[in-house]
């Protein structure tokens, strides 16, 4: 019996110094739900890699380009309707795009979560396609703001 008390203390008072020392973990500051900055610049960036890549006929840019304009809105998609965001990311999982497989058997999959998913998808490209525009005319209003800054030699905020 005294055999076995003596370990069983020993990891009790490990347990309780653990405790004591352990630290609450910092609070997390959840990120607004619309762009953050470093999305701003981030999509400027992918803008500026979109345009060198037509004018120099890389494709492989062009191509990076757009996806990173799709995670970008998709990223503050996430923070804005997540429960659209899951929907869509559910959706992704099934093909359902098409009501046929490739062998030419009929889709295994309710007609009704086909028709869902659809109309989520399409619910998706308008919350994207809507980002996208804000995140434009952001980068739009900052350049010209840069502009006039140039041109009268004096700070203006956008």
């Amino acid at each position: 019996m005294r055999k076995t008390i003596g370990p069983v203390l020993t990891a009790a008072a490990v347990c309780a110094l653990l405790a004591a020392c352990a630290q609450a973990p910092a609070p997390v500051q959840p990120l607004p739900p619309g762009p953050t900055a470093d999305e701003v610049a981030d999509y400027a960036r992918a803008q500026v890699q979109y345009r060198y890549g037509l004018a120099s006929g890389k494709g492989d840019d062009v191509t990076q380009a757009k996806n990173r304009f799709s995670l970008i809105a998709g990223e503050i998609l996430s923070r804005q309707d997540p429960r659209l965001f899951d929907a869509q990311v559910l959706c992704e999982r099934y093909p359902v795009a098409a009501s046929r497989d490739g062998s030419g058997l009929r889709s295994t999959h309710e007609p009704q979560f086909v028709q869902d998913c659809r109309r989520i998808d399409g619910r998706y490209d308008q919350e994207t396609i809507a980002i996208r525009r804000d995140l434009e005319a952001r980068i739009a209003a900052a350049d010209r703001a840069t502009i006039a800054e140039a041109r009268t030699g004096s700070a203006v905020t956008p």
